[in-house]
């Protein structure tokens, strides 16, 4: 305990020297999960969502420019039903958007198309008030290639898409809050041979979307939150320190991204983290954990994530998930966090990360975390909670170690098997359904490997 509360206390002076005092209101707790959507009210998500403390669920809708509506697939059956269901339960819905094909952002004219089916969107679900725009840019099973020519080219592509979103959902209506990006937490670096890698690290990849943004002539912001997926990768990385590589982040690791942020927008029309108070939210993050005896004939497959193996026990989940809410009190820029998942996907190739097993069969961290949120009542446990105060420097350039990233796509391929089994347990409806939702698998793999 000593160990952890002196990282807090570490973590709130890395953060800055401006204090302020956080409250139970100022961090909404939810979980990024697409299960509660496919079971169209029919099933016990948000039920269950409430009992652990948590108010608010993230689900992802995939724009498909080969699509007659727009929608991937038949997604659009299932929102008016689990949007009613979440209402009633008094769960808050964020819809995740981005399109679902890489490639769709190297033609410019997509960018409008995208944000056209964007405020049909907003003006079809009204009570929807907060949008995930574009994830994880810089890896190139979002947005492909990375680099052209030797020079980035996500990054402007992305910007693009972003800008026409944002300046769509707030055509609709000022209010809807508008978060932007879901950073990935690592990448390779910048190549000197003019390949295109299949991921570009964080840090460098902000400071792209930086010069995008000034040469692009814009003032208006690309976003009212910044949104980060800081995943341990491996992760039986310590909690403590996260990653030695300068240039990925895990959730200790935040004033990274805080600082290239900063250093990529300061004097601009959008707003940074910190001084400005642009807010965070960690959309993505998870633990996993292996299938206890009891309901291990409820999975298929075998577990693939690095560093599963020597940390899967539910006692490591829920001690993390413990530190989670802990660091994320002690950080005043967070104003919303995410688990990845509320109940397990069904194959082991996918996500264990929920709090409870599949069939909804509570693990460790679901009382765990409930008791860390009534234990902290919404108080940074070190102290004072900080807001992040930037160097008056720019970022340097760094030189990151090199890492595996690489390996990520061949870790999807395998996925998309795993998905529609998973799927068409936890819906329980057509194998159309299922296809779709296996696709929502798939996109959240990259993180395994």
């Amino acid at each position: 305990m000593i160990k952890v509360l002196a990282a807090l206390a570490a973590c709130v002076a890395a953060l800055g020297l401006g204090a302020a005092t956080a409250s139970a209101d100022n961090i909404t707790w939810g979980v990024n999960d697409d299960a509660g959507k496919y079971e169209k009210g029919d099933g016990a998500f948000w039920t269950t969502l409430l009992g652990v403390g948590m108010t608010s669920n993230t689900v992802t809708v995939r724009w498909d420019e080969t699509s007659a509506t727009g929608f991937d697939g038949n997604d659009a059956d299932f929102l008016a039903p689990s949007l009613a269901a979440a209402k009633a339960a008094g769960v808050s819905v964020t819809f995740d958007v981005y399109p679902r094909h890489s490639s769709a952002l190297a033609d410019p004219a997509n960018a409008a198309r995208f944000a056209a089916w964007l405020a049909r969107l907003a003006q079809t679900y009204p009570d929807v008030r907060e949008y995930v725009v574009m994830n994880e840019c810089n890896t190139s099973l979002f947005t492909n290639p990375q680099y052209a020519g030797g020079q980035n080219v996500s990054a402007a592509r992305c910007g693009a898409f972003l800008a026409a979103g944002y300046d769509a959902l707030k055509a609709v209506d000022p209010s809807i809050v508008v978060w932007g990006l879901g950073l990935s937490p690592r990448g390779n670096p910048v190549p000197k041979d003019g390949s295109s890698p299949r991921a570009t690290n964080p840090l460098d990849w902000l400071r792209f979307l930086g010069q995008w943004y000034r040469q692009s002539g814009r003032t208006a912001p690309l976003m009212d939150g910044l949104d980060i997926h800081p995943y341990p990768i491996p992760q039986n990385l310590p909690f403590e320190t996260g990653y030695n590589d300068p240039t990925s982040f895990s959730v200790v690791n935040l004033p990274r991204v805080y600082q290239a942020f900063y250093a990529a927008f300061q004097g601009t029309g959008q707003k940074t983290v910190g001084p400005a108070r642009l807010p965070v939210s960690l959309n993505e993050v998870g633990i996993q954990t292996t299938p206890a005896a009891a309901v291990a004939g409820r999975y298929t497959g075998a577990e693939n994530g690095e560093g599963v193996s020597s940390t899967g026990g539910e006692d490591y989940q829920a001690a993390w998930y413990e530190k989670l809410v802990d660091f994320a009190l002690c950080d005043a820029d967070i104003t919303k966090v995410n688990i990845f998942k509320l109940v397990d996907e069904t194959a082991l190739e996918g996500w264990q990360s929920g709090l409870f097993y599949q069939g909804y069969v509570a693990k460790l961290s679901a009382a765990a975390f409930k008791a860390e949120l009534a234990k902290t009542a919404g108080r940074c446990p070190a102290g004072q909670a900080a807001y992040f105060a930037p160097s008056a420097a720019p970022a340097t350039k760094l030189v990151p170690e090199k890492n595996t990233v690489a390996k990520k796509p061949a870790v999807k391929k395998t996925v998309a098997k795993k998905g529609v089994a998973k799927k068409a347990v936890a819906k329980k409806t057509t194998a159309k359904a299922a296809k779709t939702a296996t696709k929502k698998v798939v996109k959240k793999r990259q993180h395994r490997k």
